[in-house]
């Protein structure tokens, strides 16, 4: 990829207008021709300086600035940023070893179950009204159910709307992936996509490969189908290890892999490209499928689309699940399953299991994918939620006790917190619930019950003073525990 390095972070040049910008002036820093505390020039300088718009730039400041590249002072302008000093990441456990894990789904229901009041949801990955094209979405709703209600209305029978399967199909095509339209089947959002590829691929009793952390629903998808689970360590920067999976296929008779290798939830860590490429080719010797959980793959901070493993895939043997409910709008519940191998079976079972798709959030979709508003629409979400993130850590680690580990997600929008030792997750979400704060503790992130010491926050909020006081309460809470005071 075309991208220039400054430390930990890269640009993707691809980028249009903006990320020129800020790659002239990560290059400046790299090379220390920019040193920390150095000035900036103005926006509106730079903006005559480069000949962009002073929009261009500004954003340019705000994407550095979200990076960590730079910093802004009240009335002074924009500066370097010194050196980030190195913070611990949250431990990566090794999973037990022994026969594989059964999951048990009580917690997660005594969690589903409490509805916590208030205006914070830390609790749910889901991303704020505010952050997503709201009114754009309404105008395209209301022009089709003028213009075309003989397709809005009716149902859109599995595989779905043939004008978006198009488009998902196009898109995956554009970053290296063999796959056409015929290949796509739409569902009822991800955790459909997901629910049908372990129908359509295992049976109760047998064994899936997962990491983890992972996604508690993920989890509660294999126990609903009756599956046993082995676990692979998911390291907070660089996902699972291909030695590790290595090892695990040759130990273990496996049926399916479920992996969420770009921007993990919920330690936001992206697999490398060339370790993606070695994951898939050591599934597709051994013959085993593999399911990608892709829902966050738009949302990478720096060089925004992550590769999809389906990108490496030469066996046919991965099937790439993804959705809009991170990107678009959480409640259209649209998403998708691309596979050639497995797309006859895939559309017979969501025939039987929902029969199809709801019309209208597939065509209102496919129309904003038409105008290029989507686009749009991600370049200014990433920036928001690398915003977000940044500003969220920094108050995490001065409000909670010390010994506090918060990761560094490159992509995606939740934040993956180890406490000391002597906070309990579960106390601390009962805690945090009666101040009408939710949260989710970390052993719902395991197969084997671990991660008892970690909580997962949601972070795709704009920050504000009520994000502020219920980080300090948070951090309050924390304190309390950590001195044996629950």
């Amino acid at each position: 990829m075309d991208d220039v390095q400054h430390g930990a972070l890269a640009i993707d040049v691809r980028e249009p207008h903006y990320a020129a910008v800020a790659q002239q002036l990560l290059a400046q820093i790299g090379s220390g021709g920019l040193r920390p505390g150095d000035r900036l020039p103005s926006v509106r300088e730079l903006a005559r300086q480069t000949g962009r718009s002073i929009t261009t730039v500004l954003r340019a400041y705000e994407h550095l600035e979200a990076l960590g590249a730079i910093g802004s002072r009240p009335r002074s302008g924009y500066f370097v940023s010194a050196a980030p000093k190195a913070r611990p990441l949250p431990q990566t456990l090794q999973a037990p070893s022994g026969p594989p894990s059964l999951i048990s789904g009580e917690l997660v229901a005594d969690f589903l179950q409490a509805r916590i009041g208030g205006s914070l949801r830390f609790g749910d990955s889901v991303p704020e009204p505010s952050l997503l094209p709201v009114a754009s979405l309404n105008r395209v709703a209301r022009q089709l159910l003028r213009d075309e209600p003989e397709l809005a209305i009716p149902y859109q029978m599995s595989p779905g709307y043939q004008r978006l399967r198009e488009q998902l199909a196009g898109r995956l095509a554009a970053l290296g992936a063999e796959v056409a339209a015929d290949d796509i089947v739409i569902t009822t959002g991800g955790m459909e996509a997901i629910n049908l590829c372990l129908r359509a691929l295992t049976r109760a009793g047998d064994t899936l490969l997962m990491e983890a952390p992972t996604f508690y629903g993920l989890l509660q998808a294999a126990e609903e189908h009756g599956l046993r689970v082995v676990e692979l360590p998911n390291d907070p920067l660089t996902g699972i290890d291909p030695d590790d999976l290595r090892r695990a296929v040759g130990r273990h008779r496996i049926a399916a892999a479920l992996f969420v290798q770009n921007f993990n939830n919920p330690t936001g860590s992206l697999m490398p490209d060339e370790a993606k490429r070695e994951v898939v080719r050591t599934l597709n010797a051994a013959g085993i499928p593999l399911i990608e959980d892709d829902v966050y793959g738009e949302l990478g901070f720096v060089a925004g689309r992550a590769t999809p493993l389906k990108v490496y895939d030469e066996a046919d043997l991965v099937l790439h699940c993804g959705s809009f409910s991170k990107t678009l709008s959480p409640g259209f519940r649209v998403g998708a399953i691309a596979s050639r191998r497995y797309a006859r079976e895939l559309t017979r079972r969501k025939f039987t299991l929902s029969c199809a798709t709801a019309s209208l959030p597939q065509m209102i979709v496919s129309r904003y994918l038409e105008t290029g508003g989507y686009e749009r629409h991600l370049r200014g979400l990433r920036a928001s939620l690398a915003r977000s993130i940044a500003r969220i850590s920094e108050a995490v680690l001065q409000a909670f006790p010390d010994g506090t580990s918060v990761s560094r997600p490159q992509g995606g929008f939740v934040l993956w917190i180890e406490l000391p030792g002597t906070v309990d997750a579960v106390q601390m979400f009962r805690r945090t619930a009666q101040a009408g704060i939710a949260i989710r503790p970390g052993t719902l992130f395991s197969a084997s019950a671990q991660y008892a010491h970690h909580i997962r926050l949601n972070c795709a909020m704009p920050w504000s003073e009520t994000v502020a006081a219920g980080i300090a309460t948070l951090g309050r809470i924390a304190h309390a525990l950590a001195a044996g005071r629950g």
